[in-house]
């Protein structure tokens, strides 16, 4: 008996469905960037894998992630489209559940003291507590022990 053409279409989708599932899980525990509730998480790996200031670990790793740096003032940052080809507005930055007043403390926290960093572009998270944002969220989690100081 042959089996039928949408039943082994079916089978071979949901086989390969199945496989590409369990590779992103894999290369999300990797890499230390996964996917989690509308945002986009960093930790472990992603933090670790070089040295230097968090800004710089977060580039190239979050989708649509622009830095726009003009002399003598803090980055301009995007995590979607510009809103104009003149203008970027930044998204909100916390610490440890309190508002930095600039973007420039992405460039002064090393990632070594950092545990995770969630990236709402859309501006909405479901945690508690936090403001919402037409321009997005950066969540900045530190490790225990680690204060900014402000």
């Amino acid at each position: 008996m042959r089996p039928r053409p949408t039943l082994l279409v079916t089978v071979s989708a949901a086989l390969i469905l199945t496989s590409c599932t369990a590779l992103r899980r894999d290369r999300e525990n990797m890499t230390g960037v996964a996917a989690e509730n509308g945002g986009l998480v960093l930790s472990g790996a992603s933090l670790t894998d070089g040295r230097g200031d968090l800004l710089a670990a977060m580039m190239g790793k979050v989708p649509n992630f622009r830095v726009r740096r003009l002399k003598e003032q803090c980055p301009q940052i995007t995590l979607r489209n510009a809103v104009s080809f003149q203008s970027y507005v930044n998204p909100h930055v916390y610490v440890d559940g309190a508002r930095a007043t600039d973007t420039c403390i992405l460039e002064s926290l090393q990632t070594n003291d950092v545990e995770r960093v969630e990236v709402y572009p859309t501006g909405v998270t479901v945690r508690p507590g936090y403001g919402r944002h037409a321009h997005g969220l950066i969540l900045v989690f530190m490790r225990d022990g680690t204060s900014t100081g402000g």
